[in-house]
């Protein structure tokens, strides 16, 4: 570092004594003078070796890495108290929440730190788009390395992993809209040798298993069946072909069918790789393995409530907590007029077709069961018999603690109908009832606390963490806000960085939005435009609802996005999008999505849904409107 500059003799002179200065201090002047600049020199010259190195380094290495982001704008950690709920009915899943005696009043867990530059200050009711963020609200990404594997390490297991001989279950899988439910081994087999199979256009086998294949079956593949990789089989399927491959390459894009009548995943799922009908002995390259015990399910619903028409059939009428979910089976034999609210529209005349109890069955089974819970259930509760204002009755929370549901979300327009202390009410009687919930709070903190469920029990193989962040983008008087209680606004000032936090905490990340227009199939721009957000911050599934019908479905890179689950336990029996919508069984094996099963129902007596067969009638028609609906967005 350069010293402070040379004095100048002459400049702290007076004029009058510059003739009287003596020729030696001349002389010391010019030596000084000579000095600084040989300093000077030595200076620059330093300098530019400088630069020079630093333009080499970056030579050598490339691309230079991106910025770290600032720590000042790294989401806080969203921590939990020592508080741990277990859901009843075994204990499938434990579920981290908060403190029950602290959460109410005075939450101390720090959300996500919200980011200032992805929304406005003020955002439009009608578009949740940022328009002061014209890029990406996702682009950056955190700096630590909290949770960062050692490539070293990781690769060691790759190669350990590679290595080792596993039993790999293969898969037959048709388009995801197929009607098919399964296939005999030896059909399967009979197809391989002839090179065709009837219903099905081509066949193909992945090449990674194809001469395992071979030999497992004892027979000679034909020529006419083609091969390729996984992307091959999910092209040759999506035209109406048959694949067959490996377990481990299964995708949400995908039918699996079962062979000989059992199924590799759903809740109907066998329990081993060697109880599965067809499998081979494979090691692969890419070291990705297939442990049937790490495979769970979650089951979601739509729209949910106990109050208006639900409450007048199971209280008034006296049909049970236990008859909204004890429904079967139905087929829809017409439709016709007049709908009983209206007397104008028209709809489904079905009948009901037995196997009583398949609904619960359904839900209870899963590792994980989740819904909206649209409304506040409070002690000041009152029976609506119309009208847009809702209530339940905390005893009737039974219904959902007896369908085996372990997850609620508070998040929806209608969570502040009973003010602050509805929503008050509504996170404590649930606990009471064994439910865990999220999405809402008495100030925006205590809203956007992330929920933690464990797939198990920790330290199994089988263990998973799913987080679950919940939010509402609609009726922006019921958005939570820093002293305002409410549920958690859809904001991407928000909903990004909480997202990016739960990754770092969870195996599988699933947002649950409260969002679009209501009474329609197909999602506005801006719900579009935040999916993708959420899918790059690292959702791994976004299920959505409000609309209370069945909604489009998009895959944004492999993720997919179901816009609207529709009603569940609800009393819209005035037409027949409203009577119908489907419940999603969603297979994961770990942190893996590997299937999505929709499963069509009509909701009988104002509030007990039973499935459609989805290959024929009314359940099939249901899942071809949904798939018009998502034409423009989804090539499955």
């Amino acid at each position: 570092m350069l010293g402070p500059p040379a004095v100048d003799e002459r400049e702290e002179r007076r004029p009058d004594e510059m003739s009287d200065a003596p020729i030696d201090n001349r002389r010391a002047e010019l030596a000084s003078r000579l000095l600084v600049a040989l300093l000077a020199g030595l200076f620059l010259l330093g300098l530019l070796g400088f630069v020079v190195a630093v333009l080499d380094a970056d030579e050598d290495e490339g691309v230079p890495a991106p910025p770290s982001l600032p720590v000042s704008s790294l989401p806080a950690e969203v921590g939990l108290s020592s508080g741990t709920l277990v859901i009843q009915e075994p204990p499938r899943i434990l579920v981290a929440m908060a403190d029950p005696a602290a959460s109410e009043t005075d939450p101390t867990t720090e959300p996500a730190a919200p980011d200032p530059t992805l929304e406005p200050a003020a955002p439009d009711p009608t578009d949740l788009t940022d328009p002061t963020d014209p890029d990406d609200p996702c682009a950056a990404e955190p700096s630590d390395a909290e949770g960062a594997a050692d490539p070293a390490a990781a690769g060691a297991a790759d190669l350990t992993a590679a290595s080792v001989a596993q039993v790999m279950p293969v898969v037959p899988v048709a388009r995801y809209w197929s009607d098919r439910d399964g296939l005999a081994r030896r059909d399967i087999a009979r197809a391989l040798e002839n090179g065709e199979l009837p219903g099905f256009r081509r066949i193909v086998v992945e090449d990674s298993i194809r001469e395992a294949l071979a030999e497992t079956l004892g027979l000679d593949i034909h020529p006419e069946v083609q091969g390729g990789d996984a992307e091959a089989v999910s092209r040759v399927i999506r035209t109406g072909g048959l694949g067959l491959l490996a377990a481990a390459d299964l995708a949400p894009s995908m039918r699996p069918l079962a062979v000989d009548g059992r199924t590799l995943v759903g809740n109907d799922r066998v329990r081993s790789a060697e109880a599965w009908p067809l499998t081979v002995t494979q090691e692969r390259p890419d070291g990705r393995t297939w442990d049937q015990s790490r495979t769970w399910v979650l089951v979601a619903g739509g729209d949910s409530f106990t109050d208006r028409g639900v409450y007048d059939t199971v209280v008034r009428r006296g049909k049970g907590v236990d008859y909204p979910f004890d429904g079967g089976t139905a087929r829809v034999t017409g439709h016709g007029c007049c709908d009983p609210v209206f007397n104008d529209n028209v709809v489904p005349r079905y009948e009901l077709t037995g196997n009583k109890g398949r609904v619960r069955r359904l839900f209870k089974d899963a590792e994980l069961a989740i819904a909206n819970h649209e409304m506040p259930v409070t002690d000041a509760w009152g029976f609506h018999s119309s009208g847009l204002r809702f209530s339940g009755k905390p005893e009737l929370t039974e219904i959902f603690t007896r369908a085996g549901i372990d997850w609620m979300s508070l998040a929806n327009n209608h969570i502040k109908d009973y003010d602050t202390e509805g929503i008050r009410d509504s996170r404590r009687i649930l606990r009471r009832y064994g439910i865990a919930s999220g999405g809402a709070g008495v100030d925006l903190d205590q809203a956007r606390r992330i929920s933690y469920l464990e797939v198990g029990k920790a330290g199994d193989s089988g263990a998973a963490t799913l987080a679950i962040i919940p939010c509402v983008g609609v009726v922006p008087f019921s958005w939570a806000g820093p002293d305002d209680s409410g549920g958690t606004p859809c904001l991407d000032r928000y909903l990004v960085p909480d997202i990016k936090e739960a990754g770092r905490k969870a195996d599988v990340v699933l947002v649950f939005p409260h969002w679009g227009v209501e009474y329609t199939r197909l999602p506005m721009p801006s719900q579009r435009k935040h999916a993708a957000r959420w899918v790059k911050a690292g959702a791994d599934l976004v299920l959505g609802g409000h609309s209370h019908v069945a909604g489009a479905i998009e895959d944004i890179d492999g993720v997919p996005v179901l816009y609207s689950l529709g009603n569940l336990i609800f009393d819209q029996h005035w037409s027949t999008n409203t009577m119908e919508s489907m419940l999603v069984q969603a297979t994961f094996q770990g942190e893996t999505l590997v299937s999505l099963e929709l499963m069509p129902y009509i909701i009988h007596d104002t509030s007990q849904p039973n499935l459609l067969d989805p290959a024929t009638g009314e359940g099939k028609s249901l899942r071809e409107q949904v798939r018009a609906a998502s034409s423009d967005w989804l090539d499955w």
